[in-house]
């Protein structure tokens, strides 16, 4: 069977996913597809065909990250779906927050999430989490933007860019592939050797890339659909990736294998 790994989804407490589908109906119209509780969602991804996601949480304020955290780690550990992250806020004692996620809950990757938290990525507070992921290789994905339609800027990729430039080992995901910017994201992407993108869609808008625009990152890639608040099908999503007319072995590492190999912490050079 082919492998499928959504690298993007966000599989929550059902109280807190209820507070962000009440936001994003109030304010976002067309950013919703998906029921929002966990079972529904959960089922929507396998009735999809997903045989593997990254539940991805974040958390909006201090105090918060250390009970999402192990909420996640409760839900998810063994499921054969499902791999529960974890999140961070450069307001809390960071270095305490990762050994705990990642020793004591095992938790496989992390989030942070800029417009959410409101920090940026290269806050020196988050410092300890880069030299431990720069140590270990767990995954950490980034929503580099503020605005609260998702949208990231290029200038909002430049505190990503310094920290890959300063934490060379860290494996990060750029979430939504930067986009709108998207061009200026791949760019980086070509300056920045271990940095990765996921191709999300940002509400209705699937991931504007082409053929030509990923050439030579396609181990690099990551499929991602932000269920349930997206306003695009899973199978859509899919199938814009198919529509890049990609050699198989490309195809099939964006959707899943880059994914997978991450995970196992192994290098994604073809």
């Amino acid at each position: 069977m082919a492998v499928l790994v959504d690298a993007h989804v966000h599989l929550l407490p059902d109280r807190l996913a209820a507070a962000i589908r009440s936001f994003l109906e109030r304010g976002l119209p067309g950013y919703v597809l998906y029921p929002h509780q966990l079972d529904t969602a959960r089922a929507a991804l396998d009735a999809a065909g997903v045989t593997r996601c990254w539940s991805l949480p974040y958390a909006h304020k201090p105090g918060m990250a250390r009970d999402l955290n192990r909420w996640m780690a409760e839900t998810f550990t063994g499921d054969p779906l499902v791999v529960g992250g974890a999140t961070l806020h450069p307001g809390d004692d960071v270095a305490a927050e990762v050994a705990e996620a990642l020793d004591v809950l095992g938790l496989r990757l992390v989030k942070l999430h800029c417009s959410v938290g409101a920090f940026a990525a290269d806050d020196e507070r988050l410092d300890p989490l880069w030299r431990r992921v720069s140590d270990t290789g767990h995954p950490v994905v980034v929503h580099a933007g503020h605005a609260l339609n998702g949208q990231t800027t290029a200038a909002e990729l430049e505190p990503l860019e310094r920290v890959a430039r300063r934490w060379p080992e860290a494996r990060i995901v750029l979430a939504h592939c930067g986009a709108p910017a998207t061009g200026a994201a791949l760019d980086l992407l070509r300056r920045a050797p271990a940095l990765c993108a996921d191709l999300t869609p940002v509400g209705p808008a699937l991931a504007a890339v082409s053929r030509d625009q990923v050439a030579g990152l396609e181990h690099r890639l990551l499929f991602g659909s932000d269920a349930p608040n997206t306003g695009v099908a899973v199978e859509e999503a899919v199938a814009h990736v198919r529509g890049l007319g990609l050699d198989v072995a490309a195809e099939a590492a964006i959707l899943g294998g880059n994914a997978e190999r991450l995970l196992e912490r192994r290098a994604l050079a073809v």
